[in-house]
């Protein structure tokens, strides 16, 4: 007898138990249905078709997303009316398509995926002039991507940035969903109108699954297809339970829940419990105001009711690509709204960066602010509270993240914050009033306590070259050499195996300061190189972690810091010195320097401070003379005290003592990291 069918009073009925992940979708634990016939031959004729169509309707559930996500499926979002792309993690929550079932549409070329890299070095190079593995010898057949000193003749060295396609889509959809990855290697993109040709990096690209990137015009074509599928049933279905499960959707209503957002963000600046009683400075009065109104040219001036969560998770996502630091774009592309300015920006050339997920989350917490103030007067619900808890990064993402400031606390290194304070004047005279600076030398220092050169030039270096404390900790003496035009430069580079830099754009040359040249940093370096050492800094050691040869000096800088009472809580560390670089390059007058087109002034700044130039005009920049960047970094002001020049001698003794004092198999001996012990 079929398990399908049940007698009851000598009637024949099909029945069908919805399995428990589908219970709520459909609506019931059971299908149940009489075939009217009390004939058992005639009751299986009918209870097979009954359960076939009852098992397609489970099936079309099944392949769709429940609850809030049919909802978003059906609904679909502003964002995918766009163009652009977007991280595969945002697609599945604007479309309501889970990630496994876009990877899915990637298994059968229906939608690509994309990678984003920034001057990201590697080789294009045609297919044909590849190894493929060996099928008979059970590997996989696919390219065989040889290291970069084993590439052919044909491949051309090449640098990318932008949104690249990976050249085999789908076997890493495949493979993501056979092993269940959170995490892909890229070893290939596809070269984009080039059928045939790759793009192969130097370096292993280790990407979140999440974060790769998906085109909008294709999830919104996958969502559109999907969602004509969806029974009217279902929608009302989903509606209800979305309704009576949480009240995380339930409606907003209150008092004056039909006011625009712009009548509640005018009442809110202007009353006197709003945002006055939050910040006293009318400066930070009129930021917190221009962040709030940032939801209105963004999304609209909607009626408060309709400020969902949805809504909130929209003007999240648009937050990413708005313009950091908005007060410092160059005024020729300041604009009245930011849209207007992100264009005149694209339309100029012009790459600058994206708002930090810092700012974001400040702009975010702001509005919370607001719809807190508002309830429950105006409305009944604060909506931003429902999504302030979400993650918007990876678990993966997050641990990374938490590893890195762990090792930064502990060592005191800081390389990765551009947005830092610079140094008072008060506190750059503190620093450089240091016995050191008045003498030239570390004979101030007594007992068992130990001074070296690294403490003298570091700080100076990094003022007057804008290099991060790492850059400088790992200067071999073949990173100071002269131009053609015999200037002088840094040529901060990673092409020894014992040095890194912190992305794309930080290889670099800069010129040396007339001012570190004075105080005998060319004069060192000829000395150190005559007594045969190798890198300008000797003394320090070479450590595994992310601060190579910056791990004893960073440690040193903090100590330094903090004898001079400044505050030990990250806002006050060497980082600080590249800040005031940077201010010093915005100050020097056109007068100084070898052109006076504003325009080129950003560029040569943006180079010499190793943040990415995409303009073209910005790039020819870079084939300027050596001596015409040096009249740029000549043109650098400080109020410093009178620096006394370094004691060669003196410091050549003092390196002398911390190679002997080195443990190991590095005792005695000048430590160049992973490459020797020589």
């Amino acid at each position: 007898m079929s398990s399908h069918l049940a007698r009851r009073g000598g009637i024949w009925w099909a029945r069908l138990v919805v399995p428990v992940s589908l219970r709520v979708a459909a609506g019931r634990r059971e299908f149940i249905q009489s075939c009217r016939t009390h004939e058992l031959v005639i009751a299986k004729l009918v209870a097979s078709v009954l359960v076939a169509d009852w098992r397609r309707y489970l099936l079309g559930l099944e392949s769709t997303p429940m609850t809030i996500d049919v909802l978003k499926l059906v609904g679909g979002s502003p964002i995918l009316s766009g163009d652009g792309w977007v991280p595969l993690s945002e697609a599945v929550g604007l479309s309501g398509i889970s990630r496994d079932q876009l990877l899915r549409a990637t298994t059968n070329g229906t939608l690509k995926l994309f990678g984003r890299v920034s001057r990201m070095r590697g080789y294009v190079v045609a297919l044909e002039a590849l190894e493929f593995d060996d099928v008979m010898a059970g590997r996989s057949g696919g390219v065989e991507i040889p290291p970069p000193e084993s590439m052919p003749a044909r491949a051309q060295p090449s640098s990318k940035s932008g949104v690249l396609p990976l050249s085999d889509p789908e076997a890493v959809a495949s493979m993501v969903l056979a092993k269940s990855l959170e995490q892909v290697e890229i070893i290939a993109f596809a070269e984009p109108d080039q059928p045939g040709v790759i793009f192969a990096p130097d370096k292993v690209m280790t990407v979140d699954v999440g974060m790769l990137e998906v085109l909008v015009s294709e999830i919104e074509a996958i969502r559109q297809q999907l969602a004509n599928d969806v029974r009217p049933e279902v929608i009302e279905r989903a509606k209800t339970f979305e309704k009576a499960a949480s009240h995380i959707n339930a409606d907003i209503d209150g008092k004056q829940a039909n006011k625009l957002f712009s009548e509640a963000l005018t009442a809110y600046a202007n009353a006197p419990s709003g945002i006055p009683g939050d910040v006293v400075s009318l400066a930070e009065q009129r930021q917190k105001h221009r962040g709030c109104s940032l939801f209105i040219e963004l999304v609209g001036d909607l009626p408060l009711h309709e400020v969902t969560a949805d809504r909130l998770r929209e003007f999240r996502i648009k937050l990413k690509s708005l313009p950091t630091k908005p007060n410092n774009i160059p005024k020729e592309y300041r604009r009245e709204t930011m849209a207007a300015t992100v264009q005149a920006l694209k339309d100029g050339g012009m790459s600058w960066p994206n708002m930090t997920d810092k700012a974001q989350h400040e702009r975010m917490l702001w509005l919370d602010q607001m719809f807190r103030w508002l309830v429950p007067e105006w409305l009944s619900v604060n909506p931003v509270a429902l999504v302030a808890s979400e993650q918007t990064k990876t678990a993966a993402q997050r641990k990374v993240e938490k590893q890195v400031k762990a090792q930064r606390k502990a060592t005191g290194f800081d390389d990765d914050a551009d947005d830092r304070e610079p140094f008072t004047p008060a506190e750059l005279h503190l620093i450089f009033n240091q016995p050191q600076y008045l003498t030239g030398n570390g004979g101030h220092v007594k007992g068992n306590e130990k001074w070296y050169p690294f403490e003298y030039w570091l700080p100076i270096i990094s003022l007057h070259a804008g290099c991060r404390i790492k850059e400088v900790s790992q200067l071999h003496l073949r990173d100071i050499r002269q131009s053609e035009d015999r200037t002088w430069y840094f040529d901060i580079n990673e092409t020894s195996a014992d040095k890194s830099l912190k992305n794309e754009s930080a290889p670099r040359q800069i010129p040396v300061s007339p001012v570190l040249i004075d105080l005998g940093l060319i004069e060192y370096r000829s000395r150190l190189e005559a007594e045969g050492f190798k890198r300008l800094f000797p003394e320090l050691t070479w450590a595994k972690s992310d601060a190579k040869y910056a791990k004893e000096s960073g440690r040193k800088m903090s100590l330094m810091f903090e004898r001079l009472g400044m505050p030990r809580d990250g806002t006050k560390v060497f980082h600080c010195l590249r800040a005031n670089f940077n201010d010093a390059m915005l100050r020097v007058p056109l007068a100084n320097l070898p052109f006076d087109n504003p325009k080129l002034v950003v560029f040569a700044q943006m180079k010499i401070f190793g943040h990415m130039v995409e303009d073209v005009n910005g790039k020819h920049y870079t084939s300027a003379a050596m001596s015409e960047k040096l009249r740029f970094v000549s043109g650098l002001r400080y109020d410093l005290p009178e620096l006394t020049k370094f004691d060669i001698d003196f410091g050549i003794g003092q390196v002398r003592v911390a190679i002997d004092n080195k443990i190991g198999f590095r005792r005695g001996r000048e430590d160049m990291g992973p490459m020797t012990t020589d």
